[in-house]
């Protein structure tokens, strides 16, 4: 028997592009899916998950922006869309409009493929008029009203006040904005939850035999109003890369790595190769005993892994922690022969500049001193010198700089450039 999960979406306004990333993840490593619930915006994305109108939702998502999403016409005395100004002066006029948001829903969410998918479907609102939570499956939802019971879980705080058969409704993000509880209480046991990291109630998760797969990221961008095609489209691609780590598609802990390395440069740490680099720490501390560099040490690196230190986890680590400290972009996937590739050329741009920069201060140096004291009484240890600064600091492109005192993590990125620059010179020798 195929194993079946259960999806929880997130409530999160503009921010629910994210959730689009994810479900894209999900098609193509084709995990099935038997219940969707979701909150706010995650209702919408739900219904819209159900009904398998994925090109008509992500469409949406990359064009509408908020003057096209809620029919604005606005004057430049309330602000750019997204300004606080602008935003007063919505809820000067009791809020958005949603009869053309309401009017694009209905071209992705059809009421009739939705009841008839073998997808099952919940919402959460919260009636304003009973003042409790409603939570609706889709049985429960009366003929006609689906759009108009996701409109009312959408109901945020800046929207026209959602009104059915004479009841008010508000957002179900005041109520549980990641209702991972209810299929808890329903019996489910593979639940999928993805939140969108936006304000909201989370309420605590009863305790159950329930497998939960929690897919997050605190680097979503925009406010909950801030309906963009450009954030949504790098939400969306925050989403995908998530979805397919949760899954085991990348590796990595702030990037996303395929676990494909081809190239003899780029594969886990050998024994010879730890040892050695145990022998270039001793001989690169500082002010610190070896105990407590290397405690330091692998600390961070099991930061930067799932906890658990093996000769792999730690190459990928050090990838990462040097990667991040050249500021390599993050948002995107790639090969550790890439990721690698990026590390050196943004090393060896560093170092060309950080040659530079000494030049001119060895030179300003050289001038001030020849002008003040007579060179003939003046001797210098130039290897001594040297000693002082070996295997310090890795070289920051923004800042080149020599520092006698170092991060851990500028530690780990020397030890990585030192591993690669071996590795490469040892292929080499051997080809030979």
């Amino acid at each position: 028997m195929d194993l079946k999960y259960q999806l929880v979406l997130a409530g999160g306004g503009a921010r629910g592009s994210y959730q689009i990333g994810v479900w894209k993840a999900l098609r193509e490593l084709n995990i099935e899916v038997d219940m969707v619930i979701g909150t706010s915006v995650g209702s919408i994305n739900g219904a819209a998950f159900v009904c398998g109108a994925f090109e008509q939702a992500e469409y949406l998502w990359k064009t509408l922006d908020m003057p096209t999403l809620f029919d604005i016409t606005y004057d430049k005395e309330d602000g750019e869309p997204g300004s606080v100004e602008y935003i007063e002066s919505i809820l000067k006029n009791k809020g958005l409009d949603t009869s053309t948001l309401k009017g694009y829903l209905e071209q992705v969410i059809d009421e009739e493929v939705l009841r008839n998918s073998p997808v099952d479907y919940a919402l959460v609102t919260v009636s304003l008029t009973k003042m409790k939570p409603v939570i609706l499956f889709k049985k429960d939802i009366p003929e006609g009203k689906v759009v108009d019971f996701i409109l009312a879980s959408s109901a945020v705080p800046g929207f026209k006040k959602q009104e059915i058969d004479g009841e008010l409704y508000l957002d179900g993000g005041f109520y549980d904005n990641l209702p991972i509880n209810v299929l808890i209480e329903h019996g489910y046991k593979n639940i999928i939850a993805v939140s969108n990291a936006a304000i909201g109630v989370y309420r605590r998760v009863q305790q159950s035999d329930a497998k939960i797969l929690y897919i997050e990221n605190q680097q979503i961008e925009g406010g909950i109003l801030e309906f963009d095609p450009e954030l949504a489209a790098r939400n969306m691609l925050l989403g995908y890369l998530d979805g397919m780590k949760a899954f085991g598609k990348f590796i990595g802990k702030n990037y996303y790595i395929s676990d494909n390395a081809t190239h003899d440069y780029a594969k886990p740490l050998t024994d010879r190769e730890i040892e050695m680099l145990c022998l270039n720490v001793k001989k690169s501390k500082r002010f610190v005993t070896e105990s407590v560099l290397q405690f330091s040490l692998l600390r961070t690196l099991r930061n930067n892994t799932d906890g658990v230190l093996t000769a792999k986890r730690v190459f990928f680590a050090g990838m990462e922690i040097t990667a991040n400290m050249f500021g390599i972009e993050k948002i995107r996937a790639y090969t550790p022969e890439q990721l690698i590739t990026k590390i050196m050329a943004a090393y060896r741009s560093a170092k060309s500049a950080h040659r530079q920069i000494m030049k001119e201060k060895n030179n300003f140096f050289k001038n001030l001193i020849d002008k003040i004291w007579d060179k003939n009484r003046i001797r210098f240890n130039g290897k001594a010198a040297k000693k002082l600064y070996l295997g310090q600091v890795l070289i920051d492109k923004d800042n080149p700089s020599i520092n006698l005192i170092t991060t851990t993590e500028h530690l780990i990125a020397n030890l990585f450039i030192y591993l690669i620059l071996w590795r490469r010179k040892k292929i080499k020798k051997d080809r030979r």
